[in-house]
């Protein structure tokens, strides 16, 4: 019988890294999945509990607008107009997330945010977004934000999603 040399034991400090983390990861889409799930019908209430779980669970600052525009959001962002369905940002240490969604008559509205975001100094990536006939996605870069947009359309309606990270 062959025994290995040596076999790689982690350590107890080790072992509880990894527990803290995934312990952590959990506490996180814990808090996201119940924001998603919880919000919008929270929404025309005046006091919001979620953002106080959220807040607990993952450390950071949450911003749940509801069916508005975050107040912490860039004001470097445009947004196509249209009829703001959702609105939520969080912040954690240096990063920063947003995520706003719209409601607009705009059947362009693709072409509309990429002219904006290009006018307000964003760059296409490259080789990332693409069409169907479900949707299209695009992705922008600055120096300050990475910006996720994606276009749907339903019933005539047709909806933009921003989802903005900040760049630490």
């Amino acid at each position: 019988m062959h025994f290995p040399e040596k076999v790689a034991i982690p350590s107890a400090a080790a072992t509880r890294y990894a527990v803290a983390v995934k312990a952590s990861r959990l506490r996180v889409l814990v808090a996201v999945t119940l924001a998603v799930t919880i919000t919008p019908a929270l929404a025309g209430c005046g006091f919001n509990p979620v953002e106080s779980i959220i807040e607990q669970a993952t450390g950071g600052d949450v911003d749940i607008g509801g069916p508005s525009v975050p107040e912490s959001f860039p004001s470097e962002i445009p947004l196509v107009d249209g009829e703001v369905q959702f609105g939520a940002g969080m912040s954690s240490d240096d990063s920063r997330i947003w995520n706003v969604t719209i409601k607009t008559n705009n059947a362009s509205a693709l072409e509309t945010v990429k002219s904006q975001l290009a006018g307000a100094g964003f760059t296409e990536a490259d080789g990332v977004g693409g069409s169907t006939d479900g949707g299209s996605l695009a992705t922008f870069t600055s120096d300050k934000y990475n910006v996720a947009v994606v276009v749907t359309t339903s019933d005539g309606d047709t909806i933009v999603n921003y989802t903005v990270t900040s760049i630490s």
